[in-house]
């Protein structure tokens, strides 16, 4: 997804993304991987070759933090060429979900009994909105029976999501300083 030579991996473009955020060390992006991306797991051997490939390219910088009683760190910091290559590569996953969609539509169109029945139990497993999508055009112009199962359960999803919002927006108000009214 870079302009030019090989195309970024998905965890050098997480790297760009959790670097755009602030300088962090290897550690620091691993974890922080760990507790933003549920399941996934990236693995130190993973992660520290791609943060050197990115260094080599440009895209980071690393400086030497000294540490006291452990070994050094670097910490590393996304570069202006960074920033316009994740930004490029943002916008380049932007069309591939949209080709994505394409996908889904295809196999929705596809698809019959068993092999239908698979697709929607991956799409209510991962809560997938490109899932959702081809939910929906199997639906079209009207849902079945079999349809009532996944939207029921994708509802009670769409509903636990809804309140996760609702509590942060509470706590954004509450956290937003207010406005003094002059009274003239």
């Amino acid at each position: 997804m870079g302009r030019r030579g090989r195309r970024l991996s998905r965890v050098e473009i997480l790297v760009l993304a959790q670097l755009r955020r602030k300088p962090a060390h290897g550690y620091a992006i691993l974890s922080g991987f760990e507790e933003q991306l549920g399941g996934w797991k990236i693995k130190s051997g993973t992660l520290y070759p791609a943060l050197r490939r990115l260094v080599h390219r440009g895209l980071i910088k690393g400086k030497k933090v000294l540490q006291e009683e452990r070994p050094d760190a670097i910490e590393y910091q996304l570069t202006a060429k960074g920033q316009k290559i994740l930004t490029h590569a943002l916008q380049t996953l932007g069309n591939e979900m949209h080709k994505q969609d394409s996908f889904w539509y295809f196999l929705s169109d596809s698809t019959r009994g068993e092999t239908t029945q698979i697709l929607f139990d991956q799409v209510m497993e991962n809560r997938s909105p490109i899932g959702f999508a081809y939910m929906k055009r199997s639906c079209s112009p009207t849902c079945s029976g079999k349809n009532l199962k996944f939207l029921t359960q994708y509802k009670e999803h769409l509903l636990e999501e809804l309140d996760w919002v609702n509590k942060h927006l509470d706590e954004l108000k509450d956290c937003t300083p207010k406005k003094e009214v002059k009274k003239e």
